[in-house]
């Protein structure tokens, strides 16, 4: 199965935050892109976990 180009996604943070991904991004040995990837998703994951127990 071939994946689909992702489209560029613009994003403008606070320069606090854009340190504080980056700072943990490298702690976690991945590029901010994905370190930002799987904050979302587990963010995703747990409201999902909270939707499913209301």
């Amino acid at each position: 199965m071939v994946q689909q180009p992702k489209a560029p996604f613009g994003l403008r943070m606070p320069d606090d935050i854009k340190k504080w991904l980056a700072q943990r991004a490298e702690e976690n040995g991945r590029s901010m892109n994905a370190e930002l990837v799987q904050l979302l998703k587990q963010e995703r994951n747990r409201d999902r976990g909270e939707r499913a127990n209301a």
